[in-house]
């Protein structure tokens, strides 16, 4: 609803004819193409879920529903809802979403870093010494769960009262997260890579479709601003808020017209949520018979 509000108060700011005509004026070819890496970038995240969590266990339909729950959920708290589910309220599904929230957060700030580094708002030494810095943690975090044992459930008082299950479940966490880093990592970053780099494309192409043009980096900073501000509890993505940082940081350095941005970006959150709802609707049909069968 806040959301609508807002490009309401846009669009009778503007003028719906204004906006019409930038609207009507798009160049076919671009748009395709966004909407094509838009799908992509669906799909190659719930291709990840699934390699993640492994054959059998939904992880397409797991990633659709957190995927879904997250846009509109404050602090995109929703991602966790797949542990809703009591067959998939597990400690693998669990760890699995936390380190998967971790890598994504990762990604987005290094492309951020990089981004403002081209636009001259941070020393190109500075960014790359912190991403050095936080892949070097990386690179180090998995070594050691690597080399180290998980500790056993031996000893631990049955988990009869909340301490007793909280010290059940930190450990099957840490068995898991061993399990993801010393096996999968590699692959884990390679799709999170090719994943985020569908959702920049998917703005360069956007300001395409609007006679514009927008470098690699620049949307990188946008695009780690929108992430940023949709992290804040009382700004999801449903709000529209996060579309109006990036937004400004498009408007400020690649020279987009305000009303311009606010005819594409409106598009691109329809043709968003179009193709998220259509996938939802395709991936979660495992999810449901999954279901059904153990009725």
């Amino acid at each position: 609803m806040a959301g609508l509000l807002l490009l309401a108060g846009l669009v009778n700011y503007f003028g719906w004819g204004d906006l019409y005509r930038r609207l009507a004026e798009t160049r076919p070819i671009p748009l395709a193409a966004m909407g094509t890496l838009i799908l992509s970038g669906f799909w190659t995240r719930a291709w990840k879920w699934r390699y993640a969590l492994g054959a059998g266990n939904n992880g397409i339909g797991l990633f659709f529903l957190a995927k879904m729950a997250g846009n509109w959920s404050p602090g995109r708290v929703g991602e966790l809802a797949p542990l809703l589910l009591g067959p998939h309220r597990t400690p693998r599904v669990a760890a699995w979403i936390l380190a998967d929230r971790a890598i994504e957060i990762a990604f987005t700030l290094w492309l951020g870093l990089l981004g403002l580094a081209a636009l001259g708002d941070l020393l190109w030494p500075g960014a790359i010494a912190m991403i050095l810095v936080t892949g070097l943690g990386l690179f180090m975090g998995r070594t050691l769960l690597r080399r180290q044992e998980a500790p056993g459930l031996e000893g631990l008082p049955a988990p009869q009262t909340i301490r007793g299950h909280a010290q059940r479940w930190a450990r099957l966490l840490y068995h898991e997260i061993r399990l993801l880093g010393r096996n999968k990592l590699p692959g884990i970053l390679l799709i999170t890579l090719a994943a985020k780099l569908t959702d920049i494309y998917t703005v360069v192409f956007l300001c395409r479709a609007f006679g514009y043009d927008a470098s690699f980096l620049l949307v990188c900073a946008a695009r780690c601003a929108h992430a940023l501000v949709s992290g804040v509890p009382v700004t999801p993505d449903a709000t529209g808020v996060p579309y109006m940082a990036a937004g400004y940081v498009l408007r400020q350095y690649a020279g987009i017209p305000a009303a311009t941005l606010t005819a594409a970006l409106a598009l691109e959150a329809g043709v968003i949520n179009l193709l998220l709802w259509l996938s939802s609707m395709a991936g979660l049909a495992g999810l449901r018979r999954s279901a059904s069968n153990r009725m």
